[in-house]
């Protein structure tokens, strides 16, 4: 039997739609997931076996082929592990919903899971639920550790899971799982920052081209001596810049999901962000670089 599930994944910056087709048959049993995985993908295997017998389901040894579609682009992450299973038991006849081909046409799936059939955060949820709602999805369904991150997108809906055996009964219809509201109405932007401008004292003419550069989005060039204060001045210029807006926020948060460098509790970047690399730093350190392009941590 055939099964399509639809899920997302990330290329630098920018999501793209993946559809997970799935096919179990008779025949000598063997997994296979083809349309470019790393080895991250390909160790889902190993994961969705375990966590479907952990939570109480029958995995049968039969022949499994699953497509990561479209084929010609790499997926990386753990994130296809969600949709993959979802996509194994519905093929598997385990979810059985007449009305479940039309609920997944608009939804998108993501998630990791352990072995005991949790379901784990994963990196970039807040562009991977930014260009879901570009595509026209209507819901989204995504580890409950990262509900909060994704709640800032609206006009699409959010809902968080736990573990396996919820979004089965929840594709059977015996389980409900609860929206998540946007959060977007009720941010506080920060102006609060480790260092302030009018800590520095005397600069009177570089301080006055920093007030200009701010004032204006200009670009700014500080050369000097050593230990003459570039530095010092640099690390201080966000803190006489104008307070950050939300779409400004959504996009160096972005970056920083991508990273899994945002907090589960407050997620979303609300002051301007502060960079300091080393004068002698390569272009490639300072670029990035590697097979897929994507921000990096340090």
């Amino acid at each position: 039997m055939l099964s399509i599930v639809k899920s997302i994944s990330l290329q630098g910056l920018q999501g793209y739609l993946v559809s997970t087709q799935v096919d179990i048959s008779s025949g000598l049993p063997n997994f296979e997931i083809v349309g470019l995985p790393d080895t991250i993908v390909k160790e889902s295997k190993e994961r969705i076996k375990t966590a479907i017998k952990n939570s109480g389901l029958e995995f049968l040894s039969r022949k499994i082929v699953v497509n990561l579609s479209p084929a010609n682009i790499k997926k990386e992450g753990s994130m296809f592990d969600l949709p993959i299973t979802v996509g194994i038991l519905i093929a598997n006849g385990d979810i059985v919903n007449k009305y479940l081909d039309d609920y997944l046409q608009n939804t998108v799936i993501i998630g990791e899971l352990s072995l005991n059939g949790n379901i784990e955060k994963i990196n970039g949820v807040l562009p991977m639920c930014i260009e879901a709602k570009k595509l026209g999805i209507k819901r989204i369904i995504l580890p409950k550790s990262n509900a909060i991150e994704a709640s800032f997108i609206s006009g699409i809906d959010i809902l968080p899971v736990s573990n396996l055996l919820e979004i089965i009964e929840f594709f059977n219809g015996n389980f409900i799982i609860e929206k998540i509201d946007s959060s977007n109405t009720n941010i506080q932007f920060s102006s609060h920052y480790n260092f302030d401008f009018c800590e520095v004292k005397g600069q009177e003419s570089a301080k006055r081209a920093l007030e200009v550069a701010a004032a204006g989005g200009h670009n700014c060039l500080l050369i000097g001596s050593p230990g003459s204060g570039k530095t010092m001045l640099a690390k201080r210029l966000p803190s006489i810049l104008p307070d950050i807006s939300f779409d400004e926020s959504l996009e160096v948060t972005k970056i920083h999901s991508i990273c899994g460098l945002t907090s589960e509790k407050n997620p979303l970047i609300l002051t301007r962000p502060f960079r300091s690399p080393h004068h002698t730093i390569t272009h490639s350190s300072l670029v990035g670089g590697g097979l897929i392009p994507k921000p990096r941590r340090n």
